[in-house]
């Protein structure tokens, strides 16, 4: 009995190890892929689909990536030589889509949070500097409110944020607990508690899903 245990925890962890690194692999190789349709991109001429790109690849977000802090650098340099070539409205876009990039990143940790005050600056400025916008934003004194404004970006709803790690809690606890209770150590199931545990699973991976996607 204590040797199908043990075969049983090896097998789950072994089964959590392969689960994470093909998520390790699907972030860092679609940030890849990203960055290569970027660069195709740009040989095309075609600057709006280079800043879609380059976006998407940093939402592959992996700790550590270099494909990601590449993303950001280009979107950093791309808003610079927009700007440079005058054309500040394309500027401030390519700015606004870089920092929606960083605040989705936010989590347990702030990816790339020390760019932000440059941008909010950067952002700030040329909006102030736009024909079209609004008069209480024009000129120093609006440059000054905007950036005041953008310095607060708005924190995730706790509510949502606690119900995805509920569920979180759910999947991941149920998770175990389905292979350690509710499977024998031949694998078949004791079904007055692999059902049970399979739909807490379930639950608990429909409300973190939900819980991330509103929070």
């Amino acid at each position: 009995m204590a040797l199908g245990r043990r075969r049983a925890a090896a097998l789950l962890a072994g089964g959590l190890l392969s689960v994470l690194a093909l998520l390790c692999g699907r972030m860092l190789l679609g940030a890849r892929a990203e960055l290569a349709q970027a660069d195709a991109a740009r040989g095309r001429g075609d600057d709006a689909a280079r800043v879609r790109h380059l976006r998407r690849a940093m939402a592959s977000y992996l700790p550590g990536s270099p494909f990601v802090r590449q993303a950001h650098l280009a979107l950093l340099g791309e808003a610079r030589r927009a700007e440079a070539m005058g054309a500040p409205g394309r500027a401030l876009e390519i700015l606004h889509e870089l920092r929606s990039a960083i605040l989705a990143l936010r989590g347990l940790t702030h990816p790339f949070e020390a760019s932000l005050p440059e941008i909010n600056r950067a952002i700030a400025r040329l909006s102030a500097g736009e024909p079209e916008a609004a008069a209480a934003l024009r000129g120093p004194s609006g440059a000054e409110a905007l950036l005041r404004r953008l310095e607060r970006p708005p924190e995730p709803d706790r509510l949502w944020a606690g119900l995805g790690l509920c569920g979180f809690l759910g999947y991941g606890g149920g998770g175990l607990l389905l292979f350690l209770h509710g499977l024998r150590p031949d694998a078949s199931r004791v079904r007055r508690r692999f059902w049970p545990l399979l739909a807490l699973v379930l639950v608990g991976l429909f409300l973190f899903g939900l819980g991330m996607g509103l929070a």
